[in-house]
């Protein structure tokens, strides 16, 4: 922030006033279940939706403020190959130490701020799935 604050000081006219603020990270975690063809295996579906969805939940793909779309989320479950259904979609905050993984300590409620298919983060905040391969948990009903 030091560095920002230089550069940008540089630049700026005597009457302007920058502030530089840190944003909250929000931990999530995804859990969801699907139902597959029965010809499909179970693994290599979940595998090939937690591929995609670590793709998606990339941080190089959020900015601050930005809402999770849940019918992207939705879309980039179903189409994948095998999927027939979306029996459960939800998220978590995950914040804290949980299993040696160590989470920002903020404390957020998902479920309190979804409105019109939209979950989105508190103001100034960013939504990060820190650990992918433990946090986004596939089932297969």
């Amino acid at each position: 922030k030091q560095n920002l604050s230089v550069y940008l000081n540089e630049s700026r006219l005597i009457s302007d006033a920058i502030d530089i603020l840190d944003a909250s990270v929000n931990n999530i975690g995804l859990q969801y279940s699907v139902t597959i063809e029965a010809t499909a295996n179970s693994n290599t579906a979940i595998n090939l939706i937690n591929a995609r969805l670590i793709d998606y939940f990339d941080i190089k793909n959020f900015q601050i403020d930005q809402p999770i779309l849940l019918g992207e989320v939705e879309n980039i479950i179903l189409n994948c190959n095998g999927v027939i259904s979306l029996l459960s979609l939800k998220f978590l905050n995950i914040a804290g130490i949980d299993e040696e993984r160590i989470y920002s300590n903020f404390r957020y409620s998902p479920s309190r701020n979804i409105d019109r298919g939209l979950l989105f983060p508190p103001p100034g905040g960013i939504f990060e799935i820190r650990y992918p391969n433990d946090d986004i948990v596939g089932s297969v009903l």
